[in-house]
């Protein structure tokens, strides 16, 4: 499968964005590596899908989708307009290759848990690919999931956790101050979990390939707006560029 460049999906998350003056840059960055391996590693035309909870941080999908031209240039270039296939959230009725329509936060790992047991009991191949956000795990219902799914003795879906440390407004351990022993807990509950630079692609093929007893959740240690220096602060979860700050994140970016 073709090998995907991260910084040329964040490019053209920028283009968009910077474009319509409307759009997540921060969380699209963050979670652009962990993109750019599942797309360039696993068919999700077919048995795998991709469940993106943080749906804000769509923009980085259709990057993809329009790198791999699954998108075409017109469409992609309707980003967020009304009607478009690209809307500013997942919609999986106007979009073919969404797998779920999220955007409330903390309902994508239990979407993804249906999936993963339907799989199950129709003996299908494939996995199933959940990404959350920090801010996220204040949802209630993403521990009720995080309990739920080891009870079902399942290993065909893994979680990741985009653990850029920044929420809409704040530090996430400011509202929530749990992240110092994250691991420990998720362990508990049954799965295993492991904390992984979130930008190092190979960490993230190391850590799938290994042989799974336990459901396998993965805390992606991110940054983010990582890509651009000035992005990675928390003011850049929905900040629009001016013409000079785009101008400096091509740069930057190098691609």
């Amino acid at each position: 499968m073709k090998k995907i460049n991260p910084n040329k999906l964040r490019k053209k998350v920028l283009d968009i964005v910077y474009s319509k003056k409307s759009g997540h840059i921060g969380g699209s960055f963050s979670i652009a590596e962990i993109i750019s391996f599942l797309y360039s590693n696993y068919d999700f035309d077919k048995e795998n899908k991709l469940i993106l909870s943080k749906g804000h941080a769509v923009p980085i999908v259709y990057a993809v989708l329009h790198e791999l031209n699954k998108i075409t240039d017109e469409d992609f270039n309707l980003f967020r307009e009304i009607n478009s296939p690209l809307q500013g959230h997942p919609d999986k009725e106007k979009l073919s290759y969404i797998h779920a329509t999220t955007g409330s936060l903390g309902q994508g790992l239990s979407i993804s848990i249906g999936h993963s047991l339907a799989k199950s009991l129709k003996k299908e191949d494939g996995e199933i690919f959940c990404i959350i956000g920090d801010g996220e795990l204040q949802e209630g219902q993403i521990w009720e999931a995080l309990s739920y799914y080891p009870k079902l003795n399942l290993t065909n879906m893994v979680c990741f956790l985009d653990w850029n440390k920044h929420q809409s407004d704040n530090l996430v351990n400011e509202t929530i101050p749990i992240y110092d022993n994250l691991e420990t807990i998720i362990n508990n509950m049954g799965w295993d979990c492991k904390t992984i630079n979130g930008h190092d692609e190979k960490e993230i093929e190391n850590c799938l390939n290994k042989n799974r007893t336990k459901p396998l959740f993965v805390i992606l240690n991110t940054i983010k707006g990582k890509g651009v220096s000035f992005m990675e602060n928390p003011s850049w979860h929905s900040k629009i560029p001016t013409d000079e700050e785009y101008k400096k994140a091509i740069i930057e970016l190098g691609v």
